[in-house]
C-alpha cells in the first residue's frame, strides 16, 4: 500500500514542489560528482550526498546522462535532467526506509518479542509522522536512522570476534552521525 502511494505521489510531483530539502540534496549530490565541494555546510547530511552522487554515477554509466552539474544547469534541458535526478533520489529513498523498516523488524525480533505485537510496532513506526515524512520528502534523518540500526544490529548479532563486531558497528554509528551533523 505504501509502494502504491509513493509511486502515484511521485508521478505527480515535480523537482521544484518542495525547495526545503528536495533540491539542496540533488544539487550538493550532483556538486560532489562535478568534483566541487558541497555548498550545504551547516547541516551536511554528506552520507546522503555521497550515496547519492555514487547512484547518479552508476546511472549516468547505464544512460549516458551527464551529472556534470555546469553542463545541467547550461543545457536547455535543465527541467528533464532535474527531475530525472530527482526520481532517482527519490527512488534511492524509498529503498533505504523500505531497508530501515525491515532492519527495525530484525531488531525487534532480536529480542524476542510476540510476533503480533512486532507486527504492530512496525506498523506504529511506519505510520509515525517521521517515517511518512521521510518517506515522502528527501531528507538524510532516514539514512541516517539505518546506518544508527545497522550499528545496532551489529552489536546484537552473536559473533565470536568482539574487536571486528564493535570496529564495523563503530563504522555504521560514524556514517550515521556524518549523516546529520
Amino acid at each position: 500500500l505504501l509502494s502504491l502511494i509513493y509511486f502515484y505521489q511521485l508521478s505527480n510531483q515535480h523537482w521544484s514542489a518542495v525547495i526545503d530539502q528536495d533540491l539542496v540534496i540533488i544539487y550538493n549530490s550532483l556538486l560532489l560528482n562535478s568534483g566541487i565541494e558541497q555548498h550545504y555546510v551547516d547541516h551536511p547530511a554528506f552520507t546522503t550526498f555521497i550515496l547519492n552522487s555514487f547512484i547518479y554515477r552508476i546511472f549516468n554509466f547505464f544512460f549516458n546522462y551527464s551529472n556534470n552539474i555546469d553542463y545541467i544547469l547550461n543545457s536547455i534541458n535543465t527541467d528533464k535532467i532535474l527531475q530525472i535526478y530527482f526520481y532517482i533520489s527519490r527512488s534511492v529513498n524509498f529503498v533505504l526506509n523500505i531497508a530501515l523498516v525491515i532492519l527495525f523488524s530484525k531488531i525487534i525480533k532480536s529480542f524476542q518479542i510476540n510476533r503480533k505485537l512486532r507486527f504492530f510496532i512496525c506498523l506504529i513506526f511506519i505510520f509515525s509522522i517521521g517515517f511518512l515524512s521521510s518517506l515522502f520528502l528527501l531528507r538524510s534523518e532516514n539514512i541516517s536512522l539505518l546506518f544508527l540500526c545497522l550499528s545496532i544490529y551489529t552489536v546484537l548479532l552473536g559473533t565470536k570476534n568482539l574487536k571486528f563486531k564493535f570496529f564495523i558497528s563503530g563504522m555504521f554509528l560514524c556514517l550515521a552521525m556524518l549523516a546529520k551533523i
